[in-house]
């Protein structure tokens, strides 16, 4: 059983190198148990896989870097909610941790997830932080769910200021869905849970999450900011999730997100997934067929 599972792995490595269309209905029908709909997409998570299978992605592959984003939003007008950078680096071998502050974020610009936020430095095993490090260099991205984007960035290693709220806790990030242009829902990203909200700070029973949810969260002070920031960074795309962070009443730029969930978000209910789909037009880019 090991050996056939191993072979069906390398098989299914090999259809993502070859055929990402192919390998976006196998990971769309394990996630969901149904056939991704490539020809007629309404739901969120098949309009998302449509685009990222169809839409020139030379540019969303710069701004999903997260090293040469800067530039992008330096571009717009927004270097002021850029989070102070310390170092890029192209190799973990260069990192010359003596020079670092205690406290750090640091970020390889080609993936998602690869993440080493330091709170002590003295406490990091830097021999495994470097493994660590180098496994995540070493990872082509594009072929973990099939997003052909990640495959035309320049794995790098960013470090930037450790970002803290006065009371000690991490900052909120506020993930805001932004459909041509148009901020539509905010993302609110908890410790342990995600709610969704619409630009009106009204929560929306998208995901169970939200439905359950009691309590009243604070509505943040320059939301309607937070909102213009995301409808200028947003304008060149029929859709991007731009993430932005609201730390001790500053806003910071986290990242701008164009396959949320490698467009298998298993949070949404089924009706949300459809009224999410609602919000994005295809008909620009829909003369190419599969």
């Amino acid at each position: 059983m090991l050996l056939m599972d191993r072979a069906l792995g390398k098989i299914f490595s090999l259809i993502k190198r070859i055929s990402p269309v192919m390998a976006s209905k196998i990971i769309y029908y394990k996630t969901f148990k149904k056939k991704l709909n490539l020809k007629n997409p309404t739901t969120f998570n098949e309009k998302l896989m449509w685009l990222k299978l169809n839409e020139d992605d030379t540019f969303k592959a710069k701004c999903t870097d997260k090293y040469l984003v800067r530039d992008y939003i330096k571009e717009l007008g927004y270097s002021n909610i850029l989070i102070e950078l310390y170092n890029v680096y192209e190799h973990a071998e260069d990192i010359d941790f003596d020079a670092l502050p205690d406290r750090f974020a640091m970020k390889c610009t080609h993936g998602s997830g690869f993440n080493i936020i330091c709170n002590d430095k003295n406490t990091l095993d830097l021999n495994l932080v470097r493994l660590q490090l180098n496994k995540w260099m070493n990872t082509n991205y594009s072929f973990v769910n099939g997003e052909p984007h990640y495959s035309k960035i320049k794995p790098r290693i960013i470090v930037e200021r450790f970002l803290e709220r006065s009371n000690l806790q991490a900052p909120i990030d506020y993930k805001i869905h932004c459909f041509h242009g148009k901020p539509q829902i905010i993302e609110v990203a908890l410790p342990t849970m995600d709610l969704l909200y619409n630009c009106d700070w009204e929560l929306l029973p998208y995901n169970m999450a939200s439905v359950n949810y009691n309590e009243t969260l604070e509505r943040p002070e320059r939301l309607e900011e937070m909102l213009e920031i995301a409808r200028g960074l947003s304008r060149a795309f029929l859709y991007v999730r731009v993430d932005l962070y609201y730390c001790n009443n500053e806003i910071y730029f986290g990242e701008l997100t164009f396959t949320p969930a490698a467009c298998l978000d298993v949070d949404f209910i089924d009706d949300a997934d459809y009224q999410m789909g609602k919000l994005l037009h295809l008909e620009v880019l829909n003369n190419k067929s599969l």
